[in-house]
């Protein structure tokens, strides 16, 4: 068989000018340029962390590495500056370093960096600052990014029963990782202005008592333990404050109780009627459940205002001894929908056991508001097993039993707050909640502010 030998000269010619073929048809965005110092651009100047507690890492921050060069670049360095002191730490292609070297950008396109920080305790109260800046290294170019972080120290409480008794002050905030509890006659004393933060499925258990008073001006605030801004208005985020059978002389006032799966979750029967739980001057909300929960128990709430519950704003069940007065319950399904009222009253509950349990319920509502986006937000469900007395004057309520339109009460009268969805209850100029209470003795409204000789309805007294 005969083969045709090819000389060398004209196979080394082929060759070569398939190598041009080949660079020539290189997409024109892979060709790096060396001498590029246009640099690059970044989708934030300043990575910032919300408060961080110390002694523990923190969700991570994206920033993004825009090439605005039509040909590739590479960034021949990134940097932490403060090396292996910073607080921070940046994930590239899912390692985690405080250096990398020689990543490339194709012309045109991104990248996304990760940032996470972790800070070490200082056992300081107020919150300091930490920073740090990622340095960018490209053609001889450098850039900068500033990292900025709030650290905070805090104390960890979880997975424990609290000393008997036990008091939390103001100077740092609580951190509680998993549920604690405060035993069978004992106290927990919680100072005005405090913050306790709560983790996923973390309860406070009270089978004990709690004493947690603040004023206006200092709130004591329960809620998550994510403090980015995402996170501010998002319920079930913890479990709640649940008192157990036994807990007695309970009061809260001036507290805020935030995005979790119940704000208060009341079951303490006994034999008299006395309040187990005060609760004054209390906002609770954003709940992936019941805001208020009690059954066959006894409580008085004065200036309290419960919104934006998933399942019911406020329900009792099972019987018991409620007192409610200028309170506000609205349910305005600002990011969820359900057919619930923000309401629920009954003279029994339903067990797990297919039993049920009667007992007596007595009620007294006065100078309170309870409206929302559905036709019904005030549901009452009795059996003829047990009695209940209803005492209900100088409310508003969003309903249609018809039997409730006596003794002042508005039916279906809009009250006109302010802005529900931004959490804003406040009465609006033309309110008909505005001068149309009655004197009940509840001076100050929920702000703290004295009301005049004609109350407002609700939680707020609206003052020209």
């Amino acid at each position: 068989m005969f083969v045709k030998r090819i000389p060398g000269p004209v196979i080394f010619l082929f060759l070569f000018l398939a190598g041009i073929t080949v660079f020539q048809c290189r997409p024109h965005d892979e060709v790096f340029d060396p001498e590029y110092g246009g640099g690059l651009t970044f989708s934030t100047d300043s990575v910032v962390f919300d408060t961080v507690f110390t002694g523990k890492g923190t969700v991570t921050r994206r920033l993004k590495i825009f090439n605005p060069h039509e040909k590739a670049i590479k960034i021949s360095k990134i940097t932490l500056r403060d090396g292996g002191q910073s607080a921070f730490t940046i994930i590239i292609d899912g390692k985690e370093t405080g250096l990398y070297e020689d990543l490339t950008i194709l012309g045109k396109d991104s990248v996304l960096i990760l940032i996470k920080a972790f800070i070490d305790p200082r056992n300081e109260n107020n919150p300091f600052l930490i920073r740090d800046s990622l340095e960018f290294i490209t053609n001889g170019r450098n850039q900068f990014v500033n990292l900025i972080a709030w650290g905070q120290d805090a104390h960890y409480l979880g997975d424990e029963t609290l000393s008997c008794p036990t008091k939390w002050t103001s100077e740092k905030p609580y951190v509680i990782y998993a549920s604690v509890l405060v035993d069978t006659n004992c106290l927990l004393r919680i100072e005005k202005g405090t913050r306790i933060y709560l983790a996923k499925n973390a309860f406070i258990y009270i089978k004990g008592s709690i004493m947690a008073i603040g004023d206006a001006e200092n709130r004591i605030i329960f809620r998550n333990e994510r403090l980015e801004p995402a996170y501010d208005n998002i319920p079930g985020q913890w479990g709640g404050i649940l008192f157990l059978e036994g807990s007695y002389d309970n009061i809260m006032e001036f507290t805020v109780i935030r995005n979790g799966v119940f704000g208060i979750r009341l079951g303490t029967p006994d034999q008299d009627t006395i309040p187990d739980l005060v609760l004054k001057n209390t906002i609770i909300e954003n709940m992936s459940n019941v805001g208020i929960l009690a059954f066959t128990s006894d409580l008085y709430a004065e200036n309290v205002l419960a919104n934006n519950c998933f399942d019911f704003v406020c329900a009792n069940v099972g019987g018991g001894s409620y007192t409610y007065k200028h309170c506000t319950f609205a349910n305005y399904r600002i990011n969820f929908i359900s057919e619930n009222p923000a309401m629920y009253i009954s003279n029994y509950i339903s067990l797990d056991n297919d039993s049920t349990i009667f007992a007596d319920l007595d009620l007294t509502m006065q100078n309170s508001i309870i409206y929302g986006s559905n036709q019904e937000e005030l549901l009452f469900d009795f059996k003829e097993e047990a009695g209940a007395v209803l005492s209900m004057k100088n409310n508003i309520f969003r309903s249609t039993i018809e039997a409730l339109d006596t003794l002042e009460n508005f039916l279906n009268t809009d009250p006109a707050f302010i802005h529900p969805a931004f959490y804003d209850y406040h009465l609006d100029t033309l309110s008909p909640a505005k001068d149309t209470g009655a004197k009940i003795g509840v001076l100050n409204d929920l702000d703290g502010i004295l009301r005049d000789d004609k109350p407002d309805r609700g939680v707020y007294e609206r003052i020209e």
